[in-house]
């Protein structure tokens, strides 16, 4: 296999489910040093994903039978600008697809996003249309529409996975769950909106093992597998929020609705998991408060947090 991205946190977590295991080898192809444990079947390589040369020479020296793109930029704030979004989450996918084109029986797994779908008001399905304000989201969506045609057109078996919210180990800066712990790292209240819309969050581990899984698949009789990834959690970001805390024991004041709503932000973001769970024999299994609990102990050492199962 190889991979991109293994610098930020679902890389990690990719390598952290391959790493060690006599079945496979992988190619990590970093934009930057990150300081992890080593692998014997793990080869990290410091290398501009543009170059096309040396990732064509890398590929071709390597010959992956799977490439996993799970490199991306913008869900933190500020987010940065379209231009930016399209150059590295659209132009550099499709690049990186004609590369694993080149590779014999190589196929192309693009990490997308659940943020890809308009808004239905239920669980999302795959089939679902790919329409949203949210520019993330809009250049994931745009990514899948340009991968899907050149994978027609070149025969590359494409598979194309769509994570919800995850956290965990490696989450940081103004992500959800990392700014609930610096605030009460700093001893202040947690301020954020009314909290009505509805999120499903999952453990970044066990969104690693879907991919994982994906990736894994033999068969390639559809030229495009896509799958979401999450655990279909339909309660409110509130009580999700207040059930973290409780579970945690965290000594923090929630202040709800002293922050407006985003304009692009959608109000009822889960996935139907009904596909991935017959296809792949997956499914999510980590309580969210222990992969919280799990970033606290690793980030936020100071805050003395109880340990809640680890399964629910």
């Amino acid at each position: 296999m190889a991979l991109t991205g293994g610098s930020g946190q679902l890389g990690r977590a990719i390598i952290r489910q391959l790493a060690g295991r006599e079945d496979v080898s992988l190619l990590a192809l970093n934009r930057s040093e990150t300081a992890q444990p080593e692998a014997d079947n793990v080869r990290r390589v410091i290398t501009n994903l543009k170059d096309t040369g040396k990732i064509d020479s890398l590929l071709q020296e390597f010959q992956p039978t799977v490439f996993i793109h799970a490199a991306a930029t913008g869900m933190q704030h500020p987010r940065p600008d379209f231009s930016t979004l399209a150059d590295v989450n659209v132009r550099l996918p499709v690049q990186l697809a004609e590369a694993a084109g080149r590779v014999k029986d190589c196929s192309f797994l693009h990490v997308s996003s659940g943020l890809a779908y308009q808004d239905q008001g239920r669980p999302l399905r795959e089939d679902d249309p790919l329409e949203t304000a949210h520019l993330y989201g809009a250049s994931k969506a745009l990514a899948e529409k340009e991968l899907k045609t050149f994978a027609l057109g070149s025969k590359l078996h494409l598979i194309i996975v769509r994570p919800f919210s995850f956290t965990g180990e490696g989450d940081v800066g103004t992500r959800l769950f990392p700014s609930l712990l610096q605030h009460a790292t700093a001893g202040v209240p947690f301020e954020m909106s009314t909290g009505d819309q509805v999120r499903d969050h999952s453990s970044v581990d066990d969104i690693a093992a879907g991919i994982v899984a994906a990736a894994s698949l033999t068969s390639k009789t559809e030229p495009a597998a896509i799958y979401n990834l999450g655990r279909g959690d339909t309660r409110t970001l509130r009580e999700l929020v207040e059930f973290v805390i409780e579970e945690l024991q965290i000594k923090v004041e929630g202040r709800f609705g002293t922050r407006p709503l985003g304009a692009d932000e959608p109000m009822f973001l889960v996935p139907d998991l009904r596909h991935v769970q017959a296809t792949l024999d997956w499914k999510a299994r980590e309580n969210i408060a222990h992969a919280v609990w799990r970033l606290a102990r690793s980030s936020y050492p100071a805050l003395n947090l109880k340990e809640p199962a680890r399964q629910v």
